[in-house]
């Protein structure tokens, strides 16, 4: 990671989003300036995060690494604004100002202490607890972000942002296989049972999601535009999520996200 001195935070943030979460990225564009400013940061904290334990095959500096950003947050919440860095100073405004809650990315980042330690998820419930802590944790700190729920929060409102995080950490987690294979760390590839298992959970929590937000004209909702489709893929075609072939075409992918935002929907 760079750190230009004369460039924009925001900007730069942006551009991190764009290289290594493009789809996230396309779905941030879609909101009005305000809400690319919150969830550019936000987004490139997460990539921050999720890489740190992949970058270095020993889990004391990806430790390291994550405890960075602990203290950075930390700190945040205690009113403290990080030093000049692209990504941690626009990210620790957000706690500091109350844009978002420090509870969120705290728990994004227990998860990646995790992965540090090379923790093999094999259960159903296992899956899901990772994922809810990443992506719904995620999505719970970017519907904060664009003033879905505010800073005290609302139980079903909350949960439904995190139901809705979960259905497309999932899909995202299905569609890397390969990927974690790649990483080793001791990861399993999940069995025919534990997909379908996984996708019909991810539909589910997808469809109560929507039962509280439908209707929402929101780019954090619409980074999950593809969930529905990738969950259905990958329960009638399991052996998909082995060869890495789930996915949509960039036709469908970039068509469905224009034609969410042309319905001013998600």
């Amino acid at each position: 990671m760079t750190d230009n001195p004369d460039q924009d935070p925001i900007a730069a943030c942006a551009e991190i989003v764009q290289k290594g979460d493009p789809d996230r990225f396309l779905a941030t564009m879609t909101g009005a300036v305000a809400e690319r400013k919150r969830l550019f940061p936000l987004y490139a904290f997460n990539l921050e995060i999720a890489r740190a334990p992949f970058m270095t095959q020993e889990p004391m500096v990806a430790m390291i690494r994550l405890q960075f950003w602990r203290d950075l947050i930390e700190a945040a919440a205690d009113g403290q604004e990080a030093p000049r860095h692209e990504v941690g100073q626009p990210v620790s405004q957000l706690v500091v100002w109350g844009d978002i809650r420090p509870a969120p990315l705290l728990r994004m980042i227990e998860a990646r202490e995790g992965d540090a330690h090379g923790l093999s998820r094999r259960s159903v419930d296992d899956i899901r607890g990772y994922v809810r802590a990443t992506a719904g944790a995620l999505m719970l700190a970017a519907g904060q972000a664009t003033g879905i729920t505010d800073f005290e929060g609302d139980h079903d409102t909350d949960q439904a942002l995190e139901d809705v995080g979960e259905a497309s950490g999932l899909a995202n987690w299905l569609m890397s296989q390969q990927a974690l294979m790649a990483a080793g760390r001791g990861h399993v590839m999940p069995d025919e049972v534990v997909i379908a298992t996984l996708c019909k959970a991810g539909l589910n929590a997808l469809s109560r999601g929507q039962a509280v937000l439908d209707g929402r004209d929101n780019p954090a909702l619409r980074s999950a535009w593809q969930a529905k489709a990738i969950l259905r893929q990958a329960a009638k075609q399991p052996g998909l999520v082995a060869t890495g072939g789930l996915g949509q075409s960039e036709f469908a992918r970039r068509g469905g996200l224009l034609w969410r935002t042309m319905m001013r929907r998600w």
